[in-house]
């Protein structure tokens, strides 16, 4: 898979992809728990689908936090929250690119945008308790 043909990909999908910078693209889909932001690399070997951040924490993360999301990652079946550099919570899925199609691509983006909106809901009724 190149470049060029998963923004074909993107755009049959609906979505706009903009340039992010050399090897990642990014864009934009709504939700009713609003917007998400998804940044999209691809190498030689993955195609890397990730928000970030899913949670701006800072760093500031409870155990409580941590065994929420360690139990959200065996229940999802493609998507994986982690930390990142800053200690944000981050919302990833992994692809090889090897024999990638179209529905594979379409499955799991649809499918990671709909992890951030319903986890999303579920961390703002949490947050309101």
């Amino acid at each position: 898979m190149d470049r060029s043909t998963l923004e074909t990909h993107l755009q049959k999908m609906g979505w706009d992809p903009s340039e992010h910078d050399e090897k990642t693209l990014y864009a934009e889909r709504e939700t009713d728990e609003g917007e998400v932001g998804v940044y999209l690399r691809l190498d030689e070997h993955w195609l890397v689908a990730s928000v970030v951040p899913f949670l701006a924490t800072g760093g500031d993360n409870s155990f409580e936090l941590a065994r929420w999301l360690l139990r959200m990652n065996r229940d999802m079946v493609q998507s994986k929250f982690a930390y990142d550099e800053d200690g944000d919570v981050v919302l990833t899925v992994e692809l090889p690119t090897e024999s990638l199609d179209f529905e594979e691509i379409e499955g799991s983006l649809e499918g990671l945008v709909k992890s951030v909106a319903k986890h999303r809901r579920i961390l703002r009724a949490a947050a309101e308790h």
